[in-house]
C-alpha cells in the first residue's frame, strides 16, 4: 500500500477537525434562564417535603370521606359452617306418664281413689289410674354438616356523639391539612428566595471584582511605563503590583463564590448541580422601583393571614372536640340491627331440626352506669389539652407579631441601607476619578490613588449586599404577614 505524501495526511486531519466543530459545540450544555418565579414553581413542583405534605393533605381527605361513612348503614354477609365427626349422645332410662282424661273439653287428672273417695298415695304423690310406658332409649344429636348464611345491616342511631364529634375533627384535620401545605410552600419559596438571590449577588460581585481588576490593571500599566519614563519608581509599581495580586485572588474567589452559589440554587430546584443557570437581574439595580419600601411594606400588619398562626387557631378547636368525642365513650349508645339468613342442620336421631329461613331484628342499647369516675378523668384531662392549646396559641401569637414588626424594620432598614450604599458609590467614584486625574498630572500621591481604588470596590461590593439583603428582606416581610 502506498503512503500518502504528509502535507496530504495534514489536510485530511485539518477537514475532520472542521467537521467535528459543529458537533462539539452542540454537545455542550446550554445556560437555562430563569426568573425568579420560574425558580419558585421548579421548586416547588420538585420539593420532597411539599410532596409528603401533598401527601398528607390527600391522606386527610381520604379519612374525612371514611368517616361520613359511619353516619351510613352497613351491610355485611355472614356464613357458619360446622362438621364434626363426634355425635352427641344422651341415654334416657324410660317411665311412665300419667295419662289425663278428658271431661267437657278440659284435661282432668284420672287419680285413683278408695272406696270412700279418698285420692290413693304413693309415698305422698297421688297415684294416677292409667299410665304410658316410655322404653329406655339413646337420644344422638349429629352436628355435622351444619350451617347458617344470611345478610346483615347495622345501623347506629345514637353513638354519644362519637360519629359527629369524629367527623368534624376530620374535617378540621382536613384543613390543617391544607394549611400545612402552604407553610411548606412558604418555607420553600424563601428558601428559593435565599439561593436565588445569592446567586444574582455573587454574579455582581464577580463584576465588580471583573471591573476592580480592570481598573488595577490599568492602573499597573500606567505605573509601570511611568517607572520605564523615569517618572515614577520601582517602590511604586511594587505597591500597585501588591494590589493587583490582591484584586486577582478576589475575582478567583468571586468565580468560585458565583459557581458555588448556582450549584446551591441548583440544589434548590431539584435540578442536576452541573446544569448551567442564568438568571433575571433586572430587577436587582439600585434605581429599579421594586426597592421602595412603600411597595412592600402594608399599612396594618395580622398575624390572622399567616399559615403557622391558623394551624394553631385549628389545633385549639381540634382539642376542643376531642372533649366531646371523649365524653361520648361514657354516654349511652343505641343502634339498631337487621338480618335474613337460612339454617340447616342439627339432626336428632336423623332427623333434620333445622331447615329455614326467617328475618331477625335487633335493638341494643348500652348505659354506663359506673366506672369509678373514669369518664369524668378522662373528660376533664381533654379539658387540659384544651387550654393548653389555647394558651399555647396566645403565647406563639404574641411572637408572631413580635416576628412581624422586626421583619418591617428589617425592610426599611435594608432600604435605608441600600440609599446610604448608593450614596457612597457615587462618591468614591467621584472621588477615585478625580484621584486617578491628578496623579497623571502629577498632584496626587499614589497612595492615595490605592485607597480610592479599594474604597470604590468596598463601596460597590457594600451596594450590591445592600440590596441582596433587601430582595431576602422583602421575602422574608411577606412570609411573616403570610402574604408570600
Amino acid at each position: 500500500m502506498r503512503h500518502l505524501p504528509a502535507y496530504t495526511r495534514i489536510l485530511g486531519l485539518m477537514a475532520a477537525a472542521l467537521l467535528l466543530l459543529p458537533a462539539a459545540a452542540t454537545a455542550q450544555p446550554q445556560k437555562r434562564f430563569l426568573t425568579l418565579e420560574q425558580c419558585r414553581s421548579i421548586a416547588l413542583d420538585s420539593s420532597a417535603v411539599l410532596r409528603s405534605a401533598k401527601l398528607m393533605e390527600e391522606k386527610t381527605a381520604l379519612d374525612r370521606k371514611a368517616v361520613i361513612t359511619n353516619f351510613l348503614p352497613k351491610f355485611s354477609a355472614y356464613g357458619l359452617y360446622l362438621w364434626t365427626s363426634s355425635s352427641f349422645d344422651y341415654d334416657f332410662s324410660g317411665g311412665a306418664l300419667p295419662i289425663y282424661k278428658n271431661v267437657y273439653g278440659n284435661l282432668v287428672p284420672d287419680l285413683m281413689r278408695d272406696p270412700s273417695g279418698n285420692i290413693i298415695y304413693n309415698g305422698g304423690i297421688p297415684v294416677f289410674n292409667q299410665y304410658a310406658v316410655i322404653p329406655p332409649m339413646t337420644l344422638s344429636v349429629d352436628l355435622a354438616n351444619t350451617f347458617t348464611a344470611g345478610v346483615s345491616v347495622t345501623q347506629p342511631v345514637f353513638m354519644g356523639g362519637k360519629i359527629i364529634s369524629g367527623y368534624r375533627m376530620a374535617d378540621i384535620g382536613t384543613d390543617m391539612a391544607e394549611l400545612n401545605s402552604q407553610l411548606k410552600a412558604d418555607e420553600t419559596v424563601v428558601s428559593v428566595d435565599e439561593a436565588y438571590w445569592l446567586y444574582v449577588k455573587t454574579c455582581r460581585l464577580l463584576e465588580t471584582a471583573g471591573s476592580f481588576s480592570g481598573t488595577v490593571d490599568s492602573l499597573y500599566t500606567f505605573v509601570s511605563n511611568a517607572v520605564d519614563a523615569g517618572m515614577a519608581t520601582s517602590t511604586d509599581l511594587l505597591k500597585v503590583r501588591v494590589q493587583r495580586d490582591n484584586a486577582a485572588l478576589s475575582l478567583a474567589r468571586a468565580r468560585n463564590g458565583k459557581r458555588l452559589a448556582m450549584m446551591n440554587l441548583c440544589h434548590i430546584l431539584g435540578l442536576p448541580l452541573t446544569t448551567e443557570i442564568e438568571v433575571d437581574q433586572s430587577g436587582f439595580g439600585p434605581d429599579s422601583a421594586s426597592l421602595s419600601p412603600q411597595s412592600v411594606l402594608m399599612d396594618e400588619d395580622s398575624v390572622a393571614a399567616r399559615a403557622d398562626y391558623r394551624l394553631l387557631e385549628m389545633q385549639a378547636e381540634l382539642k376542643r372536640r376531642n372533649v366531646d368525642f371523649v365524653r361520648s365513650d361514657f354516654l349511652p349508645q343505641l343502634g339498631v340491627m337487621a338480618s335474613y339468613g337460612y339454617s340447616y342442620g342439627l339432626k336428632l336421631m336423623g332427623e333434620t331440626l333445622l331447615n329455614q329461613a326467617g328475618f331477625t331484628v335487633m335493638a341494643t342499647l348500652k348505659v354506663p352506669i359506673f366506672a369509678w369516675g373514669e369518664g369524668w378523668l378522662k373528660v376533664q384531662s381533654a379539658k387540659k389539652e384544651h387550654e393548653m392549646a389555647v394558651t399555647e396559641l396566645e403565647q406563639l401569637s404574641g411572637l408572631m407579631e413580635l416576628e412581624i414588626a422586626q421583619a418591617r424594620y428589617a425592610v426599611s432598614e435594608a432600604a435605608l441601607r441600600v440609599s446610604m450604599a448608593e450614596t457612597s458609590l457615587e462618591s468614591a467614584e467621584t472621588n477615585l476619578k478625580v484621584c486617578r486625574d491628578q496623579y497623571e498630572l502629577g498632584m496626587e500621591t499614589l497612595v492615595n490613588v490605592l485607597e480610592a481604588q479599594t474604597q470604590w470596590s468596598q463601596c460597590s461590593s457594600g451596594l450590591v449586599e445592600a440590596v441582596a439583603d433587601y430582595k431576602l428582606a422583602c421575602t422574608k416581610y411577606l412570609k411573616a404577614t403570610g402574604n408570600l
